[in-house]
């Protein structure tokens, strides 16, 4: 009799209760390593699109995207990706510089891989300061894997990496990680990419800013491109050009063109 009393208020309260859900900061998500799925898919982009004669300037005409600060503001980021999608056949593929979330929530970072995941193209990503909080490092790991590798593609190596120094557990930025990339860097182009902007004061030393100058310009880096700062701007850092790209907020995201091997560049307002 006890034993259907129990079963009896155990229905009562799911039925008072409605539909369960998950905590929203739950870490035990699926690893889908994300990062690593798309650089194959990226890969495989350029393997098939590579020349058969090595006359075949084309090749290296391209287009990517490049958001960050994604947050919340789903309204931003769907409009993005609608653009983008409307000019798939011009972009071959999607950076992200970190803060997908507010405050690295699982329920954030799966809200916003749902809208990603609509991309007709392949996007990778790295952390923003954001997605490391709670357990957002973990979730983060799992989700996507690495925040910190290289892409070498059509002649450009992109040096992508964690610099979030206050939120993460890992002793970053890793100028040392940093210079043994640029120093294996040959191809023409060369773009460093992180959340943080390298000469933020708060959060850096004067050495490491200078030493990180220093790299930029001793390994003649094209441009170095970071998010945090919502507003999209243009400035120098050392010999190279300093780019934030703007959050999904201002209906803003940087756009890198490659042709005939020029790099330029443009911020496209939606």
């Amino acid at each position: 009799m006890k034993y259907f009393k129990l079963i009896s208020i155990s229905l009562l309260f799911l039925a008072s209760c409605g539909e369960l859900n998950y905590s929203p900061y739950e870490v035990e998500v699926d690893n889908l390593y994300l990062n690593s799925v798309n650089l194959e898919k990226i890969y495989s982009i350029e393997r098939e699109s590579e020349p058969a004669s090595s006359e075949n300037t084309t090749f290296n005409n391209y287009s990517i995207a490049v958001l960050s600060d994604t947050h919340t503001y789903y309204d931003g980021l769907e409009r993005q990706i609608a653009y983008i999608n409307e000019h798939s056949d011009k972009y071959d593929f999607v950076i992200i510089t970190g803060d997908m979330t507010n405050v690295g929530m699982s329920s954030e970072f799966n809200a916003t891989i749902e809208r990603l995941e609509e991309l007709e193209i392949p996007f990778i990503t790295t952390s923003g300061n954001h997605d490391l909080l709670i357990d957002g490092e973990a979730i983060y790991a799992r989700l996507f894997g690495e925040d910190t590798y290289i892409l070498n593609y059509k002649n450009t190596n992109y040096i992508i990496y964690n610099n979030n120094n206050w939120e993460s557990s890992k002793n970053v930025p890793d100028l040392n990680w940093l210079e043994a990339q640029l120093v294996k860097a040959q191809a023409p182009h060369r773009i460093v990419l992180s959340h943080v902007a390298p000469n933020d004061q708060d959060r850096f030393s004067p050495e490491q800013i200078e030493l990180t100058k220093d790299l930029i310009n001793n390994y003649q880096v094209d441009l170095y491109i970071n998010g945090h700062n919502h507003n999209p701007a243009q400035s120098d850092f050392g010999e190279a050009t300093h780019l934030t790209v703007g959050a999904s907020s201002k209906n803003v995201f940087l756009e890198l063109n490659f042709k005939n091997d020029e790099l330029t560049y443009e911020f496209i307002n939606l």
